[in-house]
């Protein structure tokens, strides 16, 4: 008898990672053989296998995986607390930023290494999170078996916060890169304007490269002294040289 979960709180981060990455182009029956398998953790063979009927009846019984899991995340997880996105490193912000632009669902085992971190109490009583020096690739591994529910909720969370970043420094950042000329475009445009469209996309490209190049005046060697600085206090420093003229 196969057995499938009934809520998304008995579905495991990687196994909504791989049912996302299912493809929706391949028709339904496709995608619904490969959601079971997914979720049932049988090899795709057993549920192709399955007389029609009692396919049917293990689609319909799935249907709640046609919602979404509740936007809700846990604190403390592993042994370890979750990192308030206002207390984010530059690289760590970076990083996310990078993770979220790519594919938020995909990578979201990287997203809990990056956010969950051991703690430990200093002599003062302070609370001292562990800081981010280890392989985040690795640190993932630790979520995938972790309830998709007890995690979900980071991705609304940290969307919130980035927007409401955006909005706070918008006059420090570059807009979204935009694709590249094609060959009619190029023909309308004299020159200049493509030599000046084509700085402001590489400028945009390379934006939080160049941030950094300027926060070491070109020293690249303190560029690990910088990422690890406290990202508000970054772009606090950066609006106060930009006001100035600095």
């Amino acid at each position: 008898m196969i057995q499938v979960p009934k809520q998304w709180s008995q579905v495991t981060l990687e196994q909504f990672i791989e049912f996302n990455g299912i493809a929706k182009d391949q028709g339904a029956y496709y995608y619904n053989s490969e959601a079971l398998s997914i979720l049932s953790d049988e090899p795709i063979e057993v549920i192709e296998d399955l007389d029609v009927d009692d396919l049917t009846e293990l689609i319909q019984e799935n249907n709640w995986c046609a919602s979404e899991p509740s936007k809700k995340y846990k604190h403390e997880l592993l042994g370890m607390v979750f990192k308030p996105f206002n207390k984010l490193t530059l690289y760590e912000y970076i990083d996310l930023d990078y993770y979220f632009t790519d594919n938020y669902v995909t990578n979201l085992d990287k997203v809990c290494a990056i956010c969950y971190r051991h703690s430990k109490v200093n002599e003062w009583g302070d609370e001292i999170l562990e800081p981010y020096e280890f392989d985040c690739n690795i640190r993932a591994e630790k979520f995938h078996d972790v309830a998709i529910t007890d995690v979900y909720g980071i991705i609304n969370e940290f969307l919130k916060y980035r927007d409401t970043f955006l909005k706070n420094y918008e006059n420090l950042l570059s807009g979204e890169l935009d694709e590249d000329l094609n060959d009619e475009e190029r023909r309308e445009m004299d020159p200049e304007e493509i030599k000046e469209i084509e700085k402001e996309q590489a400028q945009s490209k390379w934006s939080w490269e160049q941030t950094i190049y300027g926060l070491t005046n070109g020293d690249i060697t303190k560029s690990e002294k910088v990422g690890a600085l406290p990202l508000i206090y970054v772009f606090n420093i950066l609006s106060m040289k930009k006001q100035l003229d600095i």
